[in-house]
């Protein structure tokens, strides 16, 4: 059996669909900082800065209400 190839307007949508989704879905607040380094230096007027977050984050719980066999 061939598959046929999806049209334009469909693919499209689909793309849409998924952008709305994540708009529409609440983020994740699971996070949580464990440290922040700043590293700054200046020359010649100019200044580097550098910010390094290290976070971690726990997966949201889920619901295996189906049994896989």
């Amino acid at each position: 059996m061939a598959s046929k190839k999806k049209p334009l307007m469909r693919c499209l949508g689909e793309f849409a669909g998924h952008i709305i989704k994540g708009v529409r879905t609440p983020a994740t607040t699971d996070r949580q900082e464990v440290a922040r380094k700043v590293e700054e230096r200046t020359e010649n007027g100019v200044t580097l800065r550098r910010t390094t977050i290290d976070e971690i984050e726990l997966p949201a719980a889920r619901n295996d209400d189906h049994v896989s066999d």
